[in-house]
């Protein structure tokens, strides 16, 4: 990978202090990379370097993701990442733009082209359609007050629990490459390294906020 990385910026969305990260060449098209659930922005290093001389790469953490804030009561929902991919294309004046979105990304950004067709160049949404039918209908056999309740309960033990905590960064890369097989040890260790924080203690803990577990109650998206 090229030594000369993205630079790492800010932008406002309701009230939040979103990031993302610049790869240059802003006199090229611009492509957007959105990434997925309890994902970050630097899994798209890869794709970013080899796409940068041809393009201008922007790459946003979600909110409650990598480098950007979490929200305060702990509740995400899709119609509020739309709103932030909408103020990213227009804080910089990105469209018409090129999107590339992976899971939540994808469903997220299938949205805002519904919305707004007219901004978006071309979209690739890979795996991005949310919950099968079939999850769908089963979910709504379940009635809604025994819905609500499980998800309450959710609620408190996510607010009882705090973020798991890692004694180093290698027992932090070892739980990375139990979860995903088939990455390469280089590529895990990137991951992780971009994907913990370390706490006050010393220990390391994932970016990601533990409330992206419990989804909205309707959809598993919104």
């Amino acid at each position: 990978m090229d030594m000369i990385g993205p630079v790492s910026r800010t932008f406002i969305s309701q009230r939040l202090r979103l990031h993302y990260l610049d790869w240059g060449n802003p006199e090229k098209p611009p492509l957007l990379l959105v990434h997925g659930g309890r994902d970050h922005a630097r899994s798209w290093d890869w794709t970013a370097e080899a796409l940068r001389d041809d393009w201008h790469v922007i790459a946003l953490d979600h909110r409650g993701h990598g480098d950007s804030e979490w929200v305060s009561d702990g509740n995400y929902s899709a119609g509020d990442m739309v709103y932030d991919v909408a103020q990213l294309v227009h804080q910089l004046d990105l469209a018409p733009v090129t999107i590339v979105a992976h899971s939540l990304g994808g469903n997220v950004c299938l949205r805002y082209a519904g919305i707004y067709p007219e901004l978006v160049r071309k979209l690739v949404a890979i795996e991005g359609l949310g919950p099968s039918p079939a999850m769908l209908a089963k979910m709504a056999t379940k009635p809604y007050g025994e819905r609500v309740r499980e998800w309450i309960e959710k609620k408190r033990s996510s607010a009882a629990r705090t973020p798991r905590k890692y004694a180093t960064i290698e027992d932090a890369l070892a739980r990375m490459q139990e979860e995903n097989t088939y990455l390469t040890d280089e590529q895990a260790r990137h991951l992780t390294i971009h994907g913990a924080n370390r706490n006050e203690d010393g220990t390391f803990s994932w970016k990601f906020d533990p409330h992206l577990n419990n989804w909205p109650i309707e959809t598993g998206y919104d």
